[in-house]
C-alpha cells in the first residue's frame, strides 16, 4: 500500500498533508533562525572576549556590544562596526579606529585621546564629556552627534562633517577645523582660541558667546550665523561671508575683515575698535552704537549702512563709500 493510501486510510487527505508540510517548513525555519541567532550571539561573545584579551578586532561586527568601562587602550579596531555600541567611560586612548562605524554609539565620558578615527562614521553618536584631545578625525562623519563639554583641544577635525552637531561648551583650543562642515552646528560658549576654521562651512551655526580669539576664519561661510557676544579679538575673517550674520555685542577688536562680506549683518553694539575692514562689503549693515575707534574702512562699502550713534572721527577712510553713497578720501596717501 502506498504512503498516500495509508494516509487516506488514516483519514488524512492531501490538504491536511499540505498543511502539515507547510507547518514543518515554518517550524524548521524558526528553529534555524533561533540556532543562527544563538550561534551569532555566541560568536559575538567570543569576539568581545578576544578583543578584551588581545585588544585587536579589525573588521569585526560588534554592533550593540556592551563595553562600558573597558580598557581598550591602543586597541586595533580598523573597519570595525560598533553601531549603537555601549562605550561609556571606555578607555580607547591611542586606539586605531580608522574607518570604523560608530553610528549612534554611546561614548559618554570615553577617553579617545590620541586615537585615530580617520574617515570613521559617528553620526548620531553621544560623546558628551569625552576626551578627544589630539584625536585624528580627518574626514570623519559626525553629523547630528552630541559633543557637549567634550575636550577636542589640538584635535585634527579637518574635512570633518559636523553638520548639526552639538559642540556647546566644548574645548576646541588650537583645533584644526579647516574645511569642516559645521553648518547649523551648536557651538554656544565653545572655547576656540587659535582654532583653524579656514574654509569651513558655518551657515546658520550658533556661536553665541563663543571664544574665537585669534582664530583663523578666513574664507569661512558664516551666512546667517549667530555670533552675538562672541569673542573675536585678533581673529582673521578675511574673505569670509558674514551676510546677515548676528554680531550684536561681539568683540572684534583688531580683527581682520579685509574683503569680508558683511552685507545686512547686525553689528549693533559691537566693539570694532582697530578692526580692519579694507575692501569689506558693509552695505545695509546695522552698526548702531558700534565702536569703530581706529577702524580701517579704506575702500569699504557702507551704502545704506545704519551708523546711528557711531563716532567715525578716528576711523580711516580712502575711497570709502559712505551710507549716503558719497566717497570719503580723507586718509588716502
Amino acid at each position: 500500500m502506498t504512503i498516500l493510501k495509508q494516509m487516506t486510510a488514516l483519514g488524512i487527505d492531501r490538504r491536511d498533508l499540505r498543511a502539515f508540510s507547510i507547518l514543518a517548513v515554518f517550524f524548521g525555519v524558526l528553529i534555524a533562525l533561533a540556532g543562527s541567532r544563538i550561534f551569532s550571539h555566541a560568536a559575538k561573545t567570543d569576539r568581545l572576549n578576544s578583543l578584551l584579551d588581545s585588544k585587536s578586532c579589525s573588521k569585526c561586527d560588534l554592533d550593540d556590544a556592551h563595553l562600558e568601562n573597558a580598557n581598550l587602550e591602543g586597541a586595533v579596531l580598523k573597519d570595525t562596526t560598533l553601531r549603537r555600541a555601549h562605550l561609556s567611560q571606555v578607555n580607547l586612548r591611542t586606539a586605531n579606529l580608522t574607518a570604523a562605524i560608530l553610528s549612534e554609539a554611546d561614548l559618554t565620558g570615553a577617553n579617545l585621546s590620541n586615537a585615530t578615527l580617520e574617515e570613521a562614521i559617528l553620526n548620531g553618536s553621544i560623546l558628551k564629556n569625552a576626551n578627544l584631545s589630539e584625536v585624528d578625525l580627518n574626514g570623519a562623519y559626525l553629523g547630528d552627534s552630541t559633543l557637549q563639554n567634550a575636550n577636542l583641544s589640538n584635535a585634527d577635525l579637518s574635512n570633518t562633517n559636523l553638520a548639526r552637531a552639538d559642540l556647546s561648551n566644548a574645548n576646541l583650543r588650537d583645533t584644526d577645523l579647516s574645511n569642516a562642515d559645521l553648518s547649523r552646528a551648536d557651538l554656544r560658549i565653545a572655547d576656540l582660541p587659535r582654532a583653524d576654521l579656514g574654509g569651513a562651512m558655518l551657515q546658520k551655526a550658533r556661536l553665541n558667546s563663543a571664544n574665537l580669539t585669534r582664530a583663523n576664519l578666513s574664507r569661512v561661510d558664516l551666512t546667517r550665523a549667530n555670533l552675538s557676544r562672541s569673542q573675536l579679538r585678533d581673529a582673521n575673517l578675511g574673505n569670509s561671508n558674514l551676510t546677515r550674520a548676528d554680531l550684536r555685542g561681539a568683540d572684534l577688536t583688531n580683527t581682520y575683515l579685509g574683503e569680508a562680506d558683511l552685507s545686512n549683518a547686525d553689528l549693533r553694539g559691537a566693539n570694532l575698535s582697530g578692526a580692519n575692514f579694507s575692501k569689506a562689503n558693509l552695505t545695509g549693515a546695522n552698526l548702531r552704537g558700534a565702536n569703530l575707534t581706529g577702524a580701517n574702512l579704506k575702500r569699504a562699502n557702507l551704502t545704506d549702512a545704519d551708523v546711528t550713534g557711531v563716532d567715525l572721527k578716528t576711523s580711516r577712510f580712502c575711497k570709502t563709500t559712505l551710507p549716503d553713497e558719497t566717497i570719503n578720501n580723507q586718509d588716502c596717501f
